[in-house]
């Protein structure tokens, strides 16, 4: 099952997401208020990149996220063929659904309560996770809400970017939308680093 963490999920539902929001689900008014106050820094973004990307090293050491990339590989050299035979054809259906039945199993279900408390307790009880923040010397409750507060302001920023929206959202702290502005290169390559399993 694939670990549940994110920092740069947010640059890629930016463009899709209806508003920033603090979470869904369970959420209460002390937790916006965390969110909310919590400020952003290049520092403590590279301890939750380190934690990321030590998970992604993990998931490529994976045999069985192996074999699926491996199919990948299958299924794309045979998809450029201009005139694949009937049995090229029958093993691209088969790998097709291999692929979908394997990343199916690897996501995670949807988690009702959306508390911070609740997801740092999930993230402290799965041992990659845990194991990843301790690691890069970061707390559990701490990375649930920077990854909140990083969502929020990754959204709103492209929003506002895009001329979605005309004004800064209330719930969403105006300083932690500048540092995302202003950092927004630098973030890009966090993500291209954490994607290849590599520690900034």
């Amino acid at each position: 099952m694939r670990p549940t963490i994110y920092l740069v999920t947010a640059l890629l539902l930016a463009a899709a997401a209806p508003a920033p929001a603090v979470a869904q689900g369970n959420t209460s008014a002390a937790d916006t208020r965390e969110v909310l106050a919590y400020r952003l820094t290049m520092p403590k973004l590279q301890q939750l990149n380190r934690a990321m990307a030590d998970l992604q090293r993990q998931r490529n050491a994976d045999p069985a996220y192996q074999q699926v990339q491996k199919k990948k590989q299958e299924l794309e050299a045979l998809a450029k063929k201009d005139d694949p035979t009937d049995a090229e054809t029958e093993r691209m259906a088969r790998l097709e659904e291999e692929i979908a039945e394997a990343e199916a199993a690897e996501e995670e279900p949807e988690e009702g309560d959306q508390a911070l408390s609740a997801m740092a307790a999930r993230m402290a009880a799965d041992p990659r996770i845990g194991g990843a923040l301790q690691r890069a010397g970061l707390a559990p409750r701490e990375a649930a809400v920077m990854q909140l507060a990083f969502f929020q302001a990754a959204i709103a920023a492209e929003m506002l970017e895009t001329g979605t929206i005309k004004e800064m959202p209330k719930e969403v702290s105006a300083e932690n939308v500048k540092f995302y502005q202003t950092h927004k290169a630098e973030i890009m390559a966090l993500k291209a680093l954490q994607e290849q399993g590599e520690r900034p």
